[in-house]
């Protein structure tokens, strides 16, 4: 046997030596099991829950009024105090009457001369009668005698128009408030003249103001007449003033998509003014055992809205939907979760769906039902 073929086998052996201990696999180590999130829990509690709409708008008179003279005349008083509260009906300036007055009795002493003037006339007809229908006087003489008379009617009927209309100016000369209101500013002295369309003063009804705010479409089923808006305003932030819908408009703005409506405030202690910015609000929706959790279990990114509840300190991912929400606490609609549940309020960050959490305090006790 040659050298060739001794060497042969030799190197098949230990090909396949190395070849079998290629082949060998490595057992590989157990990887160590995820501690647990140490987590804070909460609760899922339910409450009473009322959704609010906030709007906002300007308090304005129900009546804001600037008097103006119907008569031409002299200022001869002036009967209000700018700034202080008038009746329906006071007296507030008077313009000079004497004129007025005199062409009154001017025109009463007319009706008076041609009522006298008529009844002659009627008398000298009926004498004329007789003589008539006897052949005494012609037909032209007697339908003259009753032209006579219709035109002397006619003067008196001319006569008490014109007594009306100076009765009228009369009264015209006496200005008086429309309503029971505010007196504006004084701009008036006695002895200035007004002529016919001059303003005298400004008069503003402050009980009750109204409010107008405008409120999106979707809202429009939420509203009724008679619904209560509470309002507040800059001067007193810790006050809440109450008033009620007495407009809803029948029509939709097409360009802004919204609806107007009116709320009568009311403000017998006269705190607001006409012109006060206020915030509105107005409960839209009532949830006697709304299902809320603490505001601090909520995670929110761009994509979606979730949080994490605990079952047998197993952690599992739950997305949510929202409704109102406070500082304290926020609303879950369409929620399967029930009260009591627990949810993760420290530690949810580092929390993962299906990972094991150790929470460091027992489950917190519900809040007080609104």
């Amino acid at each position: 046997m040659s050298a060739t073929d001794r060497t042969l086998p030799l190197l098949a052996l230990i090909l396949v030596l190395l070849l079998g201990g290629c082949g060998e696999k490595k057992s590989e180590a157990p990887r160590p099991e995820p501690p647990a999130v140490p987590v804070l829990l909460g609760e899922v509690t339910a409450r009473k829950v009322e959704l609010v709409l906030e709007q906002v708008g300007t308090l304005t008179a129900s009546h804001d009024v600037t008097l103006r003279s119907e008569s031409e005349g002299r200022v001869v008083e002036i009967a209000f105090r700018e700034g202080q509260p008038v009746r329906k009906g006071e007296v507030l300036v008077r313009l000079d009457a004497a004129k007025v007055r005199a062409s009154i009795v001017n025109f009463e002493a007319q009706i008076t001369e041609l009522g006298a003037r008529l009844e002659n006339k009627l008398r000298t007809l009926e004498r004329n009668r007789p003589l008539l229908e006897k052949k005494l006087i012609s037909q032209l003489q007697f339908d003259n005698l009753e032209t006579e008379i219709a035109e002397v009617r006619a003067q008196i009927a001319q006569a008490r128009a014109n007594l009306v209309g100076e009765e009228v100016r009369l009264a015209d000369t006496v200005i008086r408030a429309p309503f029971a209101g505010v007196a504006g500013v004084r701009t008036l002295s006695p002895g200035d003249h007004l002529k016919i369309g001059d303003p005298v003063l400004t008069v503003v009804d402050l009980d009750p103001l109204e409010i107008s705010f405008q409120v999106p479409e979707k809202f429009k089923p939420k509203f009724s007449l008679g619904q209560i808006v509470n309002l507040q305003v800059a001067p007193y932030p810790e006050r809440t003033f109450s008033g009620r819908i007495s407009f809803l408009s029948p029509r939709v703005d097409e360009a802004t998509r919204t609806f107007q409506i009116k709320a009568q405030v009311d403000n017998g202690a006269q705190l607001l003014s006409p012109g006060l910015f206020a915030r509105v609000t107005v409960i839209t929706d009532v949830f006697a055992e709304a299902v809320t959790v603490p505001w601090e279990s909520i995670i929110q990114t761009e994509q979606e809205t979730y949080l994490y509840t605990v079952q047998d300190n197993i952690a599992r991912k739950v997305p949510v939907r929202l409704g109102r929400i406070t500082p304290e606490w926020a609303q879950l609609l369409d929620s399967e979760l029930t009260p009591g549940s627990a949810v993760i309020l420290e530690g949810k960050f580092a929390s993962r769906d299906g990972g094991r959490v150790a929470p460091k305090s027992p489950v917190a006790p519900g809040g007080a039902k609104e």
